[in-house]
Formats: C-alpha cells, sequence, structure tokens
C-alpha cells in the first residue's frame, strides 16, 4: 500500500503542476522532483534534462509538455506520442539513449493516465510474456509498434485479475503485482541471485580452479566451461594468477556446469560476483564498467561498502595487520567504481560497514569528502577477534550426512529412526534400543516432540521455497490494526521452511540447561511510544526509572474487566461512553487492545526513539493496570528492562521497517533480528552453536524423488561437515528472501532414504552425491521365520529374488519387511495378494507372463498362484485375423469356507 501510496502522490504532483503550470520549464522542473523522488527509474535515466544535465532543455521541455498533455487524452493516441518523445529525446540528448526516453515516457502516461497508461520494464515484461505465451516478445522497429503490443498485453492480463476476482484498481495496480511476481517468482535462478556470495565462499572457489590447473581436479565442473573468455573476476588475496573467470568460478559454487557469464540477468555469473562485491575485470585484469542499462546490478553505497569489506578489510585482518587505510581515491580508481567520491567517502564511514566487517568506526585524514580523504579503520587485535569467535576454537563432533537406499520394503525408513535416535543420545545409551522396535519408536516419538527430529518427505514438487525459505501471501502483522483507513490486499512474507527451522533450533539448543539470558524466539515483540522525543523525555525517563510502559490513548476508562479481553467490546464502551461514531480503527481502541488484551506476560517491547532508534528492550512481566491518579498516561504495565541507553541503537540493526507513529502496535516477528536482539542481553554469552548444544537429526525420506539444485538451491555446499557453523571452514549465506545469514550448525544431522527401484542411484544429483555417505540395505531373508504353519519365508523371499534380479535387477528386489508382521499362513497369503503381486505387475509393466515367471506358474500344470485361461474369439472376429492364442491371467481367488482357492505354497514348504 505504501508503494501505490507514492505513486498516486506523484501522479497527483505531475497532474498539478500540468494544469497550474503554464511554463513548459517550470513543468519540466516539476517531472524531473517528481523523478527524483520515484524508485522506478535510476538517476541516470533523466539526469540529461535536470538543471546540469547535457539534453537541450527548451526541446525536452516542449516534448515532455507535448507528451502529458497526450497522456490526458485517447489511449489510442499514446503509443504515438510516446514514440515521438523518444526521436525528440534523441535529438536534444548527446548520446542520448532510447530505453532511458521510453521509460521517462511510460512513467509519465501510467502517471497521468493510471488507468490506461503502463509503464513495465523490459525485462518483466520478457520473463512473463514467456511464461504466458511461451514465446519471446515479438520484437519491432517501431516503438509505437512495441507499446502498443506491451499494452495489450498488460490489458489481458488486467482481464485476467479481474476473472479471478482479484480486479486492480488501474494500471498502477497491474505494474505493482506483475513487478512482485518478477521479483519474487519461485524459480531456480532467482534464489542465489539473491544471495550474496561470502568471501570465504568465491576464494575457496579460486583455489578449487587452482588445483584445476594442476591436477584436473574438479575437472567433471570446470571442464565443461571450455576455454575463459569474456568475464573474470579479481581475488582478493596475492596470488600468481590473480583473475579468474567468472562462469567456473559461479559454477562450482553452485554445482552448475550450465550457466550465462555476463551481466543481463541477476543470476549470470558477472552480476553474482558484481552483487557481492567482486570487481569483474577483463583477462589483463582491467576493471569492466558494469552496463547501465541492468537494474538488478548493485551500484552506490552498498556496492562500495562490499569492495571495500572484500579488498582492504578482509585481507588486512588475515594478515594480521593492527589498522587498514583505504584512500577514497584507491578504492574509486583501483576497484573501478563510478560511484561518485561523496558516495564513496558517506559508503566508507557508514554504521553498516562497522557491523558488516566488525572494526569500529574510522578515523578521517586530508580534505572532507574528496579522493585524498584517507579512513583509517583500527582491526581486532588477534586475541579480541579470537574472544569473539570462540566458537570456533571448539571443536565439535563432524556431522552426519547419510544415505540409506535398496529396493523396496528392506527397513530402510525404520533404520533412520534408529540412527536418528542413536545420534540424539548417543551409542551407549541407544544400544539398549536397538533390538526393542516399541522402546524406539516411543523414543523416536518424544525426540520429535521435541523438535529434535524433523521428517519430510521429498517430492517431485518440492521446492526450495517449501524446504528452506520462501514467500507466502500474509496480510502483515505488522498491519493488522491499522488506524487509518482499511485496505485489503495481502503482501508477500518470508516463511520458514522444514531445513531452516530445524537448523536453527539447533543451532540455538542450550543444552540441557537454558543458556542464561536467552531471549524467547516464540514470543511477540511490541513497539512501545512512553513519549514524544525531545519533548517528553521526562515520560521515557518515568518509564524506564519505574519499570513501567505508559500510553495515553483510551481516556478516562478503567479497561481492566475481563470483559475487554475483546476487541469488539472495547470499541462498544468506547463509543457508549466517547465516541458514538467511532470504528473499529480509531486509535484509543486499537492500541488500547493493543496494550491491555494482545500483548500478554512474557512478550518483549522495544521503546521507541523516533522512527528509526531504539531506546530500551524490556520483558512484559505484569498484566494491564489502570492508574486512576497518574498524572500522564494511566494505561500501563510493568516490565522488566534487559537493556537501555538513553543513546539509543540504530532500528535497523534489530528490524528493517521503519517504526509507525502508533504508540503500541506489534512488529512482524519474522522480521525481528533475534541474534541481534540477543546482542542486547548483558548476562548472554551464547556462540552460534552452544556448546553442549544436543545433536538434531533431519530426515528425508525419498531423497531421490526432488530435483536437488531446485530444492537446496546454493545451500548445497554448507551441508559438507567442515563448512558447518563453527568448523574451520565454516560457511555462511545471506538467504535470498528474508536477507538474514544463515548457516548449517554441526550438531544437525541428515539421515536420507532412497528406493532404488523408483529411481537408479546413478541418476541422484552429483552435488549430493559427493556431500554424502551411502549405506545399502538389501533384503535380509534371515530375519524371516522359516516356518509359519508350513511356509518357509526365508526360501519364499529368497526364490522370488534370485528370480527378479535374473529377469529385472537387483535394485528391484522385494525387501524382508512386506513379511516380518506374518504370523499366520492368511497373513501371508494377505501379503502376496495385496502387496507382491501388485508389485510385480507394477515391475513388468502388466506383462503377466513375467509376473507368472518370478512366482513359478509359467507350467500351469498345477497353477499355485496365478491362473492362465485360453481366450475364445468373440463371434465376427476370425481367429486368423490374430496372430497366436489370445491368453487372460488372473489371480487365483482367496479360500472359500469348503476350502477351495487361495495360493499354494507346495514350493516353499518348512
Amino acid at each position: 500500500m505504501a508503494e501505490r501510496s507514492y505513486k498516486l502522490e506523484s501522479a497527483a504532483a505531475l497532474d498539478s503542476a500540468l494544469h497550474n503550470v503554464s511554463d513548459n520549464r517550470e513543468f519540466l522542473s516539476a517531472v524531473v522532483g517528481v523523478l527524483s523522488k520515484s524508485n522506478l527509474l535510476q538517476w541516470r535515466a533523466y539526469w540529461s534534462m535536470s538543471p546540469r544535465g547535457d539534453g537541450d532543455l527548451d526541446e525536452i521541455a516542449a516534448a515532455i509538455r507535448k507528451l502529458a498533455e497526450a497522456a490526458k487524452g485517447p489511449a489510442n493516441g499514446h503509443a504515438q506520442a510516446l514514440s515521438d518523445f523518444v526521436e525528440t529525446w534523441m535529438a536534444a540528448v548527446p548520446k542520448g539513449q532510447r530505453d532511458h526516453a521510453r521509460q521517462i515516457g511510460e512513467f509519465l502516461l501510467m502517471h497521468l493516465s493510471p488507468d490506461e497508461g503502463i509503464y513495465i520494464r523490459h525485462s518483466v515484461r520478457e520473463d512473463l510474456w514467456r511464461e504466458g505465451y511461451g514465446t519471446s516478445f515479438p520484437g519491432s522497429s517501431s516503438l509505437a509498434d512495441i507499446y502498443s503490443k506491451e499494452l495489450q498485453f498488460m490489458r489481458d492480463v488486467r482481464r485476467a485479475f479481474g476473472e479471478r476476482g482479484l480486479a486492480p484498481r488501474d494500471m498502477i495496480d497491474v505494474q505493482s503485482a506483475l513487478w512482485i511476481i518478477h521479483n519474487f517468482k519461485a524459480d531456480e535462478n532467482s534464489k542465489p541471485a539473491s544471495a550474496l556470495l561470502s568471501r570465504d565462499v568465491v576464494e575457496g572457489a579460486m583455489d578449487a580452479y587452482d588445483l584445476y590447473r594442476k591436477s584436473q581436479h574438479h575437472s567433471e565442473i570446470f571442464d565443461s566451461f571450455g576455454e575463459p573468455r569474456d568475464y573474470w573476476v579479481r581475488s582478493t588475496r596475492d596470488r600468481q594468477n590473480r583473475v579468474y573467470p567468472s562462469k567456473p568460478i559461479i559454477g562450482f559454487i553452485l554445482d552448475k556446469t550450465v550457466l550465462n557469464g555476463g551481466w543481463g540477468q541477476k543470476g549470470d555469473a558477472a552480476a553474482r560476483l558484481h552483487n557481492s562485491g567482486f570487481i569483474i575485470v577483463d583477462q589483463d585484469d582491467r576493471p569492466l564498467a558494469p552496463p547501465d542499462q541492468y537494474d538488478h546490478l548493485l551500484r552506490g553505497r552498498a556496492r562500495a561498502q562490499l569492495c571495500a569489506a572484500n579488498y582492504y578489510i578482509e585481507p588486512a585482518k588475515e594478515s594480521g595487520a593492527a589498522e587498514v587505510s583505504i584512500r577514497a581515491g584507491d578504492l574509486k580508481t583501483v576497484l573501478g567504481l563510478g560511484e561518485r567520491t561523496p558516495t564513496i567517502c558517506a559508503a566508507l564511514e557508514d554504521e553498516h560497514l562497522q557491523r558488516l566487517t566488525n572494526v569500529r568506526a574510522p578515523s578521517r585524514s586530508n580534505p572532507e569528502d574528496s579522493r585524498n580523504t584517507i579512513f583509517t579503520f583500527q582491526l581486532p587485535a588477534d586475541e579480541e577477534h579470537h574472544a569473539m569467535n570462540h566458537e570456533a576454537l571448539v571443536p565439535l563432533p563432524s556431522a552426519t550426512n547419510l544415505i540409506l537406499y535398496g529396493p523396496p520394503g528392506t527397513g530402510k525408513t525404520y533404520a533412520t529412526a534408529w540412527e536418528a535416535v542413536r545420534l540424539c543420545l548417543g551409542e551407549t545409551a541407544a544400544e539398549p534400543l536397538r533390538n526393542d522396535r516399541d522402546a524406539l519408536m516411543n523414543e523416536y516419538r518424544r525426540l520429535a516432540g521435541e523438535g529434535r527430529i524433523e521428517f519430510v518427505t521429498f517430492h517431485q514438487s518440492m521446492s526450495y521455497e517449501e524446504f528452506v525459505e520462501g514467500l507466502r501471501p500474509d496480510t502483515g502483522e505488522d498491519s493488522d490494526l491499522e488506524i487509518t483507513e482499511s485496505s485489503t490486499g495481502f503482501r508477500l512474507k518470508p516463511h520458514d521452511g522444514v531445513f531452516k527451522r530445524i537448523s536453527e533450533r539447533a543451532r540455538l539448543d542450550a543444552g540441557q540447561g537454558d543458556t542464561p539470558g536467552r531471549l524467547d524466539r516464540s514470543a511477540r515483540v511490541f513497539k512501545v511510544a512512553l513519549g514524544r522525543r525531545h519533548t517528553q523525555e521526562d515520560r521515557v525517563r518515568f518509564g524506564l526509572e519505574n519499570s513501567l510502559i505508559h500510553v495515553g490513548w483510551g481516556g478516562d476508562i478503567d479497561w481492566s474487566d475481563e470483559r475487554y479481553d475483546e476487541l469488539s467490546e472495547i470499541l462498544t464502551e468506547w463509543r457508549a461512553r466517547k465516541e458514538p461514531e467511532a470504528n473499529g480503527h480509531n486509535g484509543n481502541v486499537v492500541i488500547t487492545w493493543s496494550l491491555r488484551s494482545d500483548m500478554q506476560v512474557g512478550d518483549y517491547v522495544v521503546v521507541s526513539d523516533g522512527r528509526d532508534r531504539i531506546r530500551a528492550f524490556g520483558r512484559v512481566t505484569g498484566e494491564y493496570f489502570y492508574e486512576a491518579d497518574a498524572s500522564f498516561h494511566p494505561h500501563r504495565r510493568r516490565v522488566e528492562w534487559i537493556w537501555h541507553d538513553k543513546a539509543g541503537i540504530e532500528r535497523s540493526r534489530i528490524y528493517p521497517n521503519p517504526f509507525r507513529q502508533h504508540s503500541v502496535y506489534k512488529l512482524d516477528q519474522s522480521l525481528v533480528d533475534w541474534d541481534e536482539l540477543e546482542t542486547l542481553v548483558p548476562a548472554i554469552n551464547a556462540p552460534s552453536t552452544g556448546q553442549g548444544a544436543r545433536d538434531h537429526v533431519l530426515i528425508i525420506d525419498e531423497v531421490n524423488r526432488a530435483n536437488i539444485s531446485k530444492v537446496f538451491g546454493e545451500l548445497i555446499t554448507l551441508l559438507e561437515p567442515d563448512k558447518r557453523l563453527g568448523m574451520t571452514n565454516e560457511i555462511r549465506l545471506t538467504l535470498p528472501y528474508s536477507k538474514k545469514s544463515f548457516g548449517v550448525p554441526a550438531n544437525l544431522h541428515i539421515i536420507g532414504t532412497m528406493n532404488t527401484a523408483d529411481r537408479s542411484i546413478a541418476l541422484l544429483d552429483t552435488a549430493l552425491r559427493r556431500r554424502f555417505t551411502f549405506r545399502e540395505l538389501m533384503p535380509a531373508p534371515t530375519v524371516l521365520a522359516a516356518d509359519i504353519e508350513g511356509i518357509n519365508l526365508q526360501k519364499l523371499l529368497r526364490t522370488i529374488n534370485e528370480r527378479i534380479e535374473y529377469l529385472f535387477d537387483r535394485e528391484h528386489q522385494i525387501g524382508h519387511a512386506y513379511f516380518t508382521n506374518c504370523a499366520t499362513r492368511d497373513d501371508v497369503e494377505a501379503v502376496m495378494r495385496h502387496k507382491i503381486i501388485p508389485l510385480l505387475a507394477e515391475y513388468f509393466y502388466e506383462d503377466w507372463s513375467k509376473v507368472a515367471a518370478i512366482l513359478g506358474d509359467t507350467k500351469q500344470d498345477n497353477p499355485r498362484f496365478l491362473v492362465r485361461e485360453d481366450l475364445n474369439a468373440p463371434e465376427g472376429m476370425e481367429i486368423d485375423s490374430f496372430a497366436g492364442a489370445r491368453q487372460r491371467w488372473r489371480v487365483k481367488p482367496e479360500r472359500d469356507g469348503d476350502g477351495n482357492g487361495g495360493f499354494d505354497f507346495a514350493e516353499f514348504e518348512a
């Protein structure tokens, strides 16, 4: 809704200027002002028509005015008006770019005629056109023709939304919806492209490439890319060969052998490295400037900070230096950054860079914001550095990555239960349970109930979004009680998958006891304002000194009665006593309900200091109470303050969204950075994976049925035991949707099962095979009884499997688990009738002659399981018209009361 609001504000400003300003240059100035506030266009697109630009402003102003007037006219004239504007732009701007002019023109059309005018980025248009029509967007030399096709496409989309009950109000809504769909669509390429590649990960890939140069190690990946050609990446370390081809490096990281190498898409190799703070160069180590037309390429302050971290600060730390100095001009020139010097200076002294690299604020020397300004960072001493990372010094047990594979019915699922319990309890404690199935399964269920064991079954549609994290529609906890006008719709919100959930549980596990001061991450967090910034400092101090939170909304009514647990009762009372016309969005109603009813004992509160700072953090310890004699804010609750500081901290450390002005409201818990929040707790000293943390197990059944690359994405490398948190080669990645740092803890074990009859092990993803140990489970006839009412089950299973292996292969044998619960002859017959025979029919694609061969019924002198009958030709069909006799196979009927029917197990007598 916020995005739509500012677009409507832009539209109103443009419309007002169009009707109230007669001078073309004044109207041009208004347009530039609106464009500078929008996030749809980069400044490079409209710089030429700004006051300091290089375009002919009189020509551009007249063209802008003409296009704006056409935008208010009939929609069938928009396409030609846009084409005319672009031609004027190309003549009025030295080295003008048509796409910049098109973007400006479409921006005006959409904002001045929101019901018919459209704006759509070409990358979005191309992707969605291909998805909708299965072809590339039809090209044309005529911009008017292209715009007409785009307009028809947007109209079709709008109509499709309407037919499904999601009617957009105008083309602004359509543009916003398509941008969200494109930006977050669940395809394999979008996830890793959004993820930040750490310096260690990239340098590790370069180490692997060096090894490949010497010994051809990893040739299965590197050979596939052929001879390096266009795009190279500069190493951050001193190496004999400091430049590396971008495609093989990214291919190794992602376990891909097919990859684009350039900038065009955010998933391409050069784009991924660029957006992670690495310098893209040619083969001679000369920096390559990223193309202006690609909006997905990182620029500005964030890009400069990543480059400074990768090429200056982190290498200095590795060398043991006490400090590192960065000259602004060096960062700009040596690294080939296109950002302006003031931007680079601002990036180097920004607090985000300090958090990113774990260093203190730098000192400055030489002129302010010039190329010669030098920023000097003091680096942590060795002992300080180790103290902050002491968990890495404590040896942790190696994680287990195991896949149990074999034919169906060989006990793989039960074996995973034993392995999971053994890993959680330890070998000694689990040993008494090995041969006691009931006791083992009871312990398994207990551990699963504690959250230490998770079970998931892979399937063909399994995705990264289900397994790791994805986006789901949500109305949002952060906006569920708006005081302003209500609105409909939803937003996409990060949602944790099973792998991320159990990884975080394992990482945060406190062992047998609680870690002192550790926060309860299941509790909610509320933002509370105790008073206005600066002008009501006494009220803020009163709350902090007396362990209280207090609000003035709610009038002089005591809301303690239990009937006010319900929002509707608060509204009814407020209407009866104060405002008869009040609605459910009245601040006195919703803020009272948030403080009095929604907030619970045990929840947390952060005290805001304006929109972007936090003054205090605490835990709610008491119920709502009304202080009738209070000189201000009589509605109160008791709080135990965990931390408070008059100077405060940046809100962005804890929560990405600016605080709203509401005195009390619940934050979106999925956005709260709990790790950062715990740094405010004085008593806590919890490492990433606590010493004494208990083992956790994730069981993945049918692991070979999913597309492993699609499910694990960029996290496949993190599964390796030495890449786990706290290990020697620890790796963390930034997740694509939540943007949070993530690593796999060493106390999380992964056990998978694979049915070889379903899919050959040879087809399993190579990346998974390299990171897992495989253990085969084959049929074990000896675990079965030798005599079940005259049937030798061992002989029965062994004979069937010998015949299957001869006619088919060993991976399709029958497992012993099918028969383990058989106690009578009828049990054996039921298993053969309802499980084994249908399975054999599936194996041999209903070729019953082969099923009969497996069961020993080919001769048919004395049918045992199957009966073969000759079919006579129906009347009117000549026998000669068919080659050979026709036959029918059927399973023998069940035994009746007279003893007729049933299976003959004579071949397998005990």
